[in-house]
């Protein structure tokens, strides 16, 4: 998730360093040559990352009051991340079907895959990392064809989104975040802490549950709550998700940690604010979830004052 800090002290350091800066563009390559096959399995399993894992249909499509994607609609863009969630700026989600006039029907397989790991649209612009491509830049090959053949196969929706507006100085700072791959990026670890580690990688957990000053991550605070999130209503302080068993999940069952990230289900009853975006998870399969769960267990315990 987005710090504002972070490019608030990024900004400090542009300004002073040039007053050229605002002709920063974004660090880019031309993107890969890619002519990806729509395979009924490279479908399945970018349906599978996109809707489950990475979250981006969950973004990147209108939700009902459930929380879920609007059916019909489902990756056609429009929903906003704006000021009123305490954003420095409104950031709409794109339309991400093939509609050839406002969706991105008219890219590359390409520069699809480039948009997901490296931040850069089909024109040159820098994302903003709210999509977390920062993230996706450990996406495999494999997996980033397959999520790109998922979207190829979406009913093409019409849907004009706004172009999302950033606050200066964020709107030439922006530009500094991209970084072009220099290599293929392998498979992803099948089994293990490291597949765990992928998927909550993947799943861009450690952004909302990492607590920052001034936007970097606190060392020694890993996973240890604290950030405070707004999203259409909803409010929700990101709780501690170490092995602390006072205030984080070190006294949960691998059962109850399932139930929270799966279905918003507390052990003591609450439900979970959809901030966390466990409407999506719920489709998570049963390997990966094993996987989460046992790398959860080995994050150092932190006490802090999240629970």
């Amino acid at each position: 998730m987005f710090d504002r800090n972070l490019y608030a002290a990024l900004a400090v350091g542009c300004v002073l360093a040039a007053s050229g800066c605002a002709l920063v563009k974004a660090a880019s390559r031309p993107a890969p040559d890619l002519k990806i096959a729509l395979t009924p399995e490279r479908v399945k399993r970018g349906e599978y990352l996109a809707k489950h894992v990475a979250g981006c249909v969950a973004c990147h499509s209108p939700l009902t009051d459930q929380h879920l994607p609007r059916p019909g609609m489902e990756g056609a863009g429009g929903r906003l991340f704006g000021r009123s969630d305490g954003l420095p700026g409104d950031i709409y989600a794109t339309n991400l079907t093939p509609d050839k006039e406002t969706g991105i029907g008219d890219w590359t397989d390409g520069e699809v895959v480039r948009a997901v790991r490296e931040g850069v649209s089909k024109d040159g612009h820098a994302l903003f990392p709210l999509m977390p491509y920062p993230n996706f830049r450990e996406m495999s090959d494999a997996d980033v064809q397959s999520v790109v053949a998922y979207l190829r196969s979406l009913k093409p929706v019409k849907n004009a989104v706004p172009k999302t507006d950033l606050d200066f100085p964020l709107s030439v700072i922006v530009n500094t975040i991209p970084q072009p791959l220099e290599s293929a990026v392998p498979a992803a670890p099948k089994s293990g802490l490291a597949r765990g580690a992928h998927v909550l990688k993947m799943a861009s957990c450690a952004e909302c549950h990492t607590p920052r000053e001034k936007g970097k991550p606190l060392a020694g605070k890993d996973l240890a709550g604290g950030q405070a999130f707004r999203d259409k209503g909803h409010a929700m302080i990101m709780p501690n998700i170490t092995q602390d068993k006072e205030t984080g999940i070190g006294g949960w069952t691998d059962q109850q940690i399932e139930a929270a990230i799966r279905f918003g289900q507390r052990p003591d009853g609450k439900v979970i604010s959809p901030v966390m975006p466990w409407p999506s998870y719920n489709g998570m399969d049963k390997e990966d979830m094993k996987a989460l769960i046992a790398y959860l267990r080995t994050v150092p315990a932190v006490k802090s004052e999240t629970k």
